[in-house]
């Protein structure tokens, strides 16, 4: 009987000795955090314009939350952008009307993030809410968040490569999943009568962390 107590106290402290070792030996993840700058140009597709032609501001922050090997990453973030769309002049079609109309949000995208070596690669879904709709047509402002939803939710996917141990340089494509505009009296509601806004962005960024040329780092951000 004693001699079974002592093998299950035997086994209990071998458990308890491999589980530290196993402790010790773990990697933790690895966080970092930077800043990013560029240009964003932007439509709503579904307005009857189309082309990039407005181009907007875009300022947040993100964390990269990356796995011991930093083959593979989350980024969080959380960023003000200036979206909307322009409709220029056609003079050759004998029209002269223009208008803008401009679309800010605070949004938070959330997003896998791989390393491929040099390049990073990654690709998510973000939240925003809405915080100015207006429209500019013949130098005058209108306010025409009543057209649109308080919120909009989208795809994106982006990549990106270190130039230095703390720059890198990134191309982001976004666009809504569901539809922009407040469609309550509109037969087909979220899917039908869409209007949906689509970015294009390239920017600069700077590592706080600093990187050794494989891997990207988070960081706080602004485009223009």
């Amino acid at each position: 009987m004693h001699s079974g107590v002592s093998i299950v106290r035997l086994g209990l402290v071998a458990a308890l000795y491999c589980g530290s070792i196993s402790a010790q030996e773990a990697t933790p993840l690895s966080f970092s955090g930077g800043v990013l700058g560029g240009f964003s140009a932007t439509q709503v597709h579904g307005d009857a314009t189309a082309g990039f032609n407005k181009l907007g501001l875009d300022a947040g922050v993100f964390l990269d939350v990356r796995d011991p090997g930093e083959y593979w990453g989350v980024r969080i973030e959380m960023r003000y952008i200036q979206k909307g769309s322009r409709k220029p002049h056609n003079p050759d079609a004998g029209d002269y009307t223009t208008w803008t109309r401009k679309l800010d949000y605070v949004e938070l995208p959330v997003m896998i993030d791989v390393n491929l070596g040099r390049y990073q690669v990654g690709a998510g879904l973000y939240g925003g809410w809405l915080l100015r709709a207006e429209k500019i047509d013949s130098g005058v402002a209108f306010d025409v968040r009543d057209e649109f939803r308080s919120w909009d939710i989208g795809g994106l996917w982006y990549g990106r490569t270190h130039i230095s141990d703390h720059a890198f340089v990134q191309m982001r494509m976004s666009g809504s999943i569901l539809s922009i505009r407040d469609t309550d009296g509109i037969v087909g509601g979220l899917f039908r009568q869409r209007m949906r806004n689509i970015v294009a962005q390239l920017g600069l960024g700077w590592d706080f962390g600093g990187s050794d040329g494989s891997r990207g780092g988070g960081g706080a951000a602004f485009s223009l």
